[in-house]
């Protein structure tokens, strides 16, 4: 290893020194201009030398892998984006609801769940309220939050009552 390094610097350095004299014994003009460019190139291709030497077979790179593993990847942040812009679309709609119910004066718990909309954008798809039906928020759901009435369910609670027999 350190015959070749020797090796290389002493190229290096006999294409300077030689470079050096074929410009001291170039006339002025034209000629030291190409003689001045020649020299550069040469001493430019003894020191990039020893990278002719090495194997590039090893450093190819596939393209086409990259290429499908950026994909997949981008594919990944995109579903996770989805998702949590879903969650969040779904927990502000859950609040805005139970908000009208409380103005309403109803006690209630509600799920939204949400579907993909013509624009990429989540949606809320299909409400669950756990409570009294409500004619007022059924139609407070339809026409602001845009559920239709055939996708909300409505979960009425029954009271069961036992009674004693003396």
């Amino acid at each position: 290893m350190i015959q070749s390094i020797r090796q290389w610097m002493l190229g290096v350095i006999l294409t300077a020194f030689a470079g050096g004299l074929a410009r001291q014994l170039t006339p002025k003009g034209r000629e030291e201009m190409f003689v001045r460019l020649v020299c550069g190139l040469l001493l430019t291709l003894a020191i990039l030398q020893p990278l002719a030497g090495l194997d590039w077979t090893g450093t190819a790179f596939d393209f086409a892998d990259l290429q499908r593993q950026a994909a997949e990847q981008a594919d990944i942040y995109r579903t996770g984006q989805a998702d949590a812009l879903s969650r969040v679309i779904a927990e502000k709609t859950e609040a805005y609801i139970c908000d009208k119910a409380d103005r309403l004066g109803l006690q209630c718990s509600v799920t939204v769940t949400t579907a993909m909309g013509e624009s990429g954008v989540p949606l809320p798809d299909t409400v669950t309220i756990r409570g009294s039906y409500s004619a007022a928020l059924a139609s407070c759901i339809k026409e602001e939050v845009g559920v239709a009435p055939e996708k909300q369910i409505w979960l009425e609670e029954t009271t069961w009552m036992e009674t004693r027999e003396n």
